[in-house]
């Protein structure tokens, strides 16, 4: 059995999986995001609750959203919970449990679990993205995760789209997490609405019908079908699997995204490249990361 954490800034989520079947799980609101103290003793709540006087527990994986050192197992800058800056975030977990402790991306996690138990499971090499409050992504051949030389692969939400587009929180222009992250959407509602309108309300409003906002979920997929593009062309995956918050958009977003991808695609033997929903829900990150 596995102990897999997902830490984000809104909740922490845990699971304990065995024989790939997830026996227990557990998630709690996350009290501050940038309190070391508080959010190493949620972490360690978590596993306690999954721990519970079970043995044969062998490994924990935990997830973080932002930047993490793989190889050193350190997180690094991670924006969404400040407090475990620079820390040996594994180290800090084996020393207080006794089990061996791995640490890794959010998203790197969230398409792992897809390629080995979700949207992705029969594919050889799946690319994921993460959308919410940032892009992330992740790439996986044959199960496993690909890090690259200096363990930083996978940064799709940072490659550009558009040359002296939108300034990204990253301080680059043109990203594509200014475009189809929530901050992103809320900034092209307000171009044609003059308002900022949060992704939620835009896609209730796109439900019923709601011409501009079908034209802001149409544009949001447009910038990310360029993306999808440049993926296909440059890895020529199996499959692309989109995931996040955003991606409850549905066909809102990935319909002009699809369209978009295939028109920017070079090869005509790529066109077929599929992008489908993630399919393991909110757990999906605390799953990958159990199965790290």
């Amino acid at each position: 059995m596995t102990i897999g954490i997902d830490i984000g800034g809104t909740n922490i989520k845990g699971v304990l999986l065995g024989n790939n079947k997830i026996i227990a799980k557990v998630k709690i609101l996350t009290k501050s995001k940038s309190n070391k103290k508080i959010l190493i003793a949620q972490i360690f709540e978590c596993i306690n609750e999954l721990i519970k006087n079970r043995k044969g527990i062998k490994k924990i994986g935990i997830g973080v959203a932002g930047p993490i050192d793989f190889k050193k197992q350190k997180v690094l800058n991670p924006p969404n919970v400040t407090g475990l800056k620079n820390l040996y975030l594994g180290k800090i977990i084996h020393n207080e449990f006794k089990i061996k402790t791995i640490i890794d991306n959010d998203v790197h996690l969230l398409v792992l679990a897809e390629a080995v138990l979700g949207a992705g499971r029969k594919k050889n090499l799946v690319v994921g993205l993460g959308l919410g409050t940032g892009v992330g992504g992740g790439i996986v051949f044959n199960k496993k995760i690909l890090y690259g030389a200096k363990g930083t692969a996978g940064e799709i939400g940072h490659a550009t789209i558009l040359n002296n587009g939108r300034k990204c929180t990253c301080g680059s222009r043109g990203c594509l997490e200014a475009y189809v992250s929530e901050r992103g959407i809320r900034q092209t509602a307000k171009e044609i609405f003059n308002k900022e309108i949060d992704s939620i309300t835009l896609f209730k409003m796109a439900k019923r019908g709601d011409k501009k906002a079908i034209k802001a979920w149409k544009i949001t997929g447009q910038y990310l079908g360029t993306a999808l593009a440049n993926i296909v062309d440059e890895l020529n995956p199996n499959l692309i699997i989109v995931g996040g918050g955003i991606a409850g958009a549905k066909e809102f977003l990935l319909g002009p995204a699809r369209k978009q991808m295939r028109k920017n695609i070079l090869s005509p033997l790529a066109k077929d490249t599929k992008v489908v929903l993630a399919k393991l829900g909110v757990y999906a990150g605390a799953i990958g990361a159990a199965l790290l």
